[in-house]
């Protein structure tokens, strides 16, 4: 009985009561901290004006002294943040939706059934960790991971592998998708949302994400397939060697109980291809890639719907070309389009029923809407904290940069990774724990970052990024519900797992925190 007690001493509340703890405490300290005002000089650069406020007539108000904020403002500050934060919160709703609509359409399970029968050996390994990475990638793929192992599993078996390899081709992949989440809006968009800087998108520091993804892939998938490879030639060389009751799931069943891949779920998966593909497109900041002509690569890749306002305005206006938003100026209302569009059509193909589609749409946006609650209670310490030009939250910055104005870039990087790497072992979700730390975080990195050549928004990215990095750590490593439900399933011992998984997820941080540290200078954010 004791320990029972005890257990529930140690547990922690809620992630949205942990949230709204930090926004009680944000709204006591604005009766002890001065506000503080940033302006622009002539030379084009921030400076912070300590215990200052800005007059009706854009005078500067010395001594300001506090702003206190009171209860009413503490319940008003969620609401608030809800509504400013309402083009992320409906791209996490949309997203979901279009998941349930696939997902009930069985295309994303008999799409990787179909690699499994055609593939094997290293291609078979490098497809599939590169799917389950796009899938961790672009929306953080997770919890439904075991189900893929029922199938991948007995094939990795199958192929001479054992069932370790199995488990990392299906966890290591989604760990890389996950650690550089490029355009996952649960994570990196959660974080973007909770920092409160309107300058800030998906786009920002899409280019080093991009590279993150691509660097850590290479280096994931050349880990497993040559751990993969050595048990494959020495079976003493396995980490579960010497195990008794290992399960490799071969039952006979995997493969007729697969969904097959009719041409429906072909067309499907080729629509969620190309809604990524656009959505990326969307996030690259082509105007920074100069043409020797003069123009960038924004005019190229706007050309066409340049083109059809020019020429034939008629069609364009009925497809809505005047009211489009460039490639590279894309933001959470296009992402939303994107995912809205893809649910028609994947509904349209499947020829789902209008209740089916309803059903399946709504229940995909009900499975996410705690998210956005978070959101709004994340947004709301925002409000409380103030604008990004002033408030009390300006005065972190001044204080904080007057402390750490002489710390270097790759100081602020590793510091920001380990932070995560150890909030990464609180029991918090991507958008929890982003929601928590980044509002204040997010005002360490503008205070390190404002004036300098790197600039605040990509300072604040490379937070972003450093947090999906360092938190994502413990993915193959933490005892997750997924993972170790994978592992209860084959009966493979959570520390035999953890001599390979610690060895990949440490290579990995390393190679992440170094692309990180050298971004800057290699323009990349």
């Amino acid at each position: 009985m004791s320990e029972k007690k005890k257990k529930k001493q140690l547990s922690l509340p809620p992630a949205l009561i942990i949230l709204f703890i930090v926004l009680a405490f944000i709204v006591v300290l604005t009766w002890f901290v001065p506000v503080s005002t940033v302006t622009v000089n002539d030379a084009g650069e921030q400076v912070v004006h300590y215990n200052t406020m800005t007059g009706e007539n854009g005078e500067l108000i010395k001594n300001a002294g506090t702003q206190p904020a009171g209860i009413w403002d503490l319940f008003l500050a969620p609401i608030k943040g809800f509504q400013s934060g309402a083009d992320v919160n409906f791209s996490i709703l949309i997203s979901g939706a279009f998941l349930a609509i696939i997902n009930a359409t069985g295309a994303i399970d008999a799409g990787i059934g179909a690699l499994l029968k055609k593939l094997s050996g290293k291609k078979l390994i490098a497809i599939l960790m590169f799917i389950f990475a796009m899938m961790g990638t672009v929306y953080g793929s997770c919890e439904e991971l075991p189900a893929y192992a029922l199938v991948l599993i007995p094939l990795c078996v199958t192929a001479g592998y054992d069932v370790v390899t199995g488990i990392m081709v299906l966890f290591g992949g989604a760990a890389i998708g996950n650690m550089a989440s490029v355009v996952n809006p649960y994570a990196t968009g959660a974080a973007v949302a909770a920092i409160g800087n309107s300058d800030l998108s998906l786009g920002t520091g899409i280019v080093m994400r991009m590279v993150l993804f691509i660097v850590m892939y290479i280096v994931g998938t050349l880990m497993v397939i040559r751990y993969a490879e050595t048990v494959k030639k020495n079976k003493e060389r396995s980490v579960i060697a010497g195990c008794t009751g290992i399960k490799d799931l071969r039952s006979g069943k995997e493969e007729s109980g697969a969904l097959p891949l009719n041409r429906r779920r072909v067309i499907s998966l080729i629509i969620f291809g190309l809604m990524v593909l656009i959505i990326v497109l969307g996030y690259i900041p082509w105007s920074s890639i100069q043409l020797s002509d003069g123009k960038t690569m924004y005019d190229v890749v706007n050309y066409p719907a340049m083109w059809m306002m020019d020429h034939v305005p008629a069609l364009g206006n009925f497809l809505g070309a005047d009211k489009f938003t460039y490639l590279g100026d894309w933001y959470f209302d296009e992402f939303s389009i994107v995912f809205l569009i893809g649910s028609v059509l994947v509904a349209l193909v499947n020829r789902m029923t209008l209740k089916d589609f309803v059903d399946n749409f709504i229940q995909g946006c009900c499975d996410l809407c705690s998210l956005t609650i978070i959101v709004a209670v994340s947004r709301g310490v925002s409000e409380i904290m103030g604008s990004s030009t002033e408030g009390m939250g300006i005065t972190f910055v001044y204080w904080i940069q007057s402390a750490l104005q002489d710390v270097p870039v790759w100081a602020f990087i590793v510091a920001a990774v380990i932070a995560y790497i150890l909030v990464g072992l609180l029991p918090l979700g991507t958008s929890s724990a982003s929601g928590i730390t980044m509002p204040v975080l997010g005002a360490v990195a503008m205070a390190l970052f404002a004036g300098s050549s790197i600039g605040t928004e990509a300072g604040q990215m490379l937070l972003v990024s450093a947090f999906t990095v360092g938190f994502n750590f413990w993915f193959v490593v933490y005892p997750n519900a997924p993972l170790m439900g994978t592992l209860e399933l084959t009966n493979v011992p959570y520390e035999r797992f953890l001599k390979l998984s610690i060895k990949f997820s440490t290579v990995l941080l390393l190679v992440g925190t170094v692309v990180m540290i050298v971004s800057p200078y290699l323009g990349l954010v």
